[in-house]
């Protein structure tokens, strides 16, 4: 059974300075404001196929992808519906599954073998609550997030099927040649034979320079 591991070595370091450095892309803090936070981060890996937060779960950590690609899905009348991906740089954790402490409503799983940086909630908020520019970091990204995901919504569900493709493309890059073509096509509500078809020219444009 795969489970969930430690790393240890130079990896370790690596991936904290990565986390280090996207942190600091997204609002003014420096690395020394910052270090509260990378001295709780702990570096995990596992396998392709593993689930990292399962249905139901309250989950005790938030996880930065170091590196890999996790699917996000819930099931609805026994249907899969992928809901978003993750991949390096990405944030992930039930935030609200674990300060209500209700069950969570997706299905965290790693499309690849994955390297993350995971931090427990509880280490989290005593950091937050210590220190005024983590709070402020901590605050602005949620924000940022729920801002983006509702506009993404609100957005897919206007677009054509074309239009749809290259919203994914540039929101996600090389992750269409990583991720499935079938959960790709589950994600932009669509067939696969649609998604072909689409692919098919958005590669031709491409090559045309369009």
């Amino acid at each position: 059974m795969d489970t969930i591991r430690e790393m240890i070595g130079p990896e370790v370091e690596h991936a904290k300075v990565f986390f280090r450095n996207a942190l600091m892309q997204t609002m003014d803090i420096t690395a020394e404001e910052l270090q509260p936070l990378i001295d709780v981060a702990q570096l995990v890996s596992c396998k392709k196929g593993q689930v990292i937060i399962n249905q139901g779960e309250a989950s005790q950590y938030i996880y930065f992808i170091c590196k890999g690609v996790i699917r996000v899905y819930f099931y609805l009348n026994d249907k899969l519906i992928i809901e978003r991906f993750e991949k390096e740089g990405g944030i992930f954790g039930g935030n609200y599954a674990y300060l209500t402490m209700k069950p969570g409503t997706y299905i965290y799983e790693a499309v690849e073998n994955m390297e993350m940086l995971r931090i427990k909630y509880t280490d989290l908020q005593k950091v937050v609550k210590q220190y005024d520019k983590i709070d402020d970091l901590y605050r602005h990204n949620l924000e940022t997030y729920y801002n983006n995901h509702a506009m993404t919504m609100y957005v897919f569900k206007s677009l054509s099927s074309a239009e749809r493709y290259d919203q994914f493309v540039r929101q996600y890059g090389d992750i269409t040649n990583r991720v499935s073509l079938k959960d790709i096509a589950n994600y932009l509500g669509m067939t696969p034979e649609t998604l072909s078809r689409v692919r098919a020219v958005y590669n031709k444009n491409q090559r045309k320079g369009k």
